[in-house]
């Protein structure tokens, strides 16, 4: 399985190791707010979710990495492209522990796996999926070329649908500091 390295971090696939780690951010419920179960988690709820993005890796040969600061060697989130069966589309994911909020990460982690979509596995598109009140992450779509398409609802809840396409991410590579 690919790792992936930005200035800042290592991005690794996920593993049972990280479980506990991964547990400690689940629990806090500003992180949890904008995801669609958003309730913190327990550890028994860390693990399902766990082990399906490890089932993810094994049917898809992508999925989500484990976002290792490289600064301290800490598990400070995830990031992944997912493959969604209810909108035949693969998305770009991110979550961090609030620590680590407004520094960044999110867009240097949406970036490479930007990257890692389109020149590696030669996606033609990707999309990403936020609540609209997650300002934040709406941010961090616009900033690595994502446009807004329109709001879906999906599981009972309204997201916000942001694309882009390879060729979109060819000119965008071009014009921007990324």
């Amino acid at each position: 399985m690919t790792t992936i390295e930005t200035s800042r971090m290592l991005l690794r696939p996920l593993a049972m190791v990280d479980l506990d780690n991964l547990a400690d951010i689940y629990r806090d419920p500003e992180v949890m707010k904008y995801r669609l179960f958003s309730q913190s988690a327990s550890l028994k709820q860390t693990q399902e979710l766990l082990k399906s993005y490890l089932a993810h890796w094994e049917q898809h040969g992508f999925g989500r990495w484990a976002t290792i600061y490289k600064a301290n060697q800490r598990l400070i989130g995830h990031c992944g492209l997912e493959y969604m069966p209810s909108l035949n589309e693969v998305e770009v994911n991110y979550l961090l522990a609030r620590e680590y909020w407004g520094q960044g990460f999110a867009t240097e982690s949406a970036i490479a796996l930007l990257r890692y979509g389109f020149e590696t596995l030669q996606f033609d598109r990707l999309v990403a999926l936020a609540k609209p009140e997650n300002l934040a992450s709406l941010r961090v779509m616009e900033k690595i070329g994502m446009q807004f398409e329109k709001n879906i609802q999906l599981y009972g809840v309204e997201w916000a649908f942001y694309t882009i396409k390879h060729d979109q991410w060819q000119y965008s590579k071009s014009i921007s500091a990324f």
